[in-house]
This record gives C-alpha cells, structure tokens and sequence, in this order.
C-alpha cells in the first residue's frame, strides 16, 4: 500500500496506473498472477 501512495504522491508522468488484486486487495507490479493469494484477477486503476 505504501508503494502505491508513493507512486502516486511522487509521479514525475502525467498518468499512474496501479494493479490490485481483485481478491485480496495485494497492490501488484507488472505481474499476471497475485504472489499473495495465485489468484489471475488484477484490476488496473489509471489515474490522471
């Protein structure tokens, strides 16, 4: 949670995107599969 707060309070772009994982909420990198919990459903919020 931290590293997506910072992410967003520090960007240098105009635009962030965050992954989340629909079931367990673990805010993700890049990934296809939630390290937390195996589950394949991730989220991406963009934020302008």
């Amino acid at each position: 949670m931290r590293k997506a707060l910072e992410t967003v309070l520090f960007r240098t772009d105009d635009r962030t995107v965050i992954e989340e994982c629909r079931r367990c909420g673990t805010t993700l990198e890049s990934v296809s599969t939630c390290p937390a919990c195996g589950s394949s459903d991730i989220v991406e919020y963009r934020i302008q």
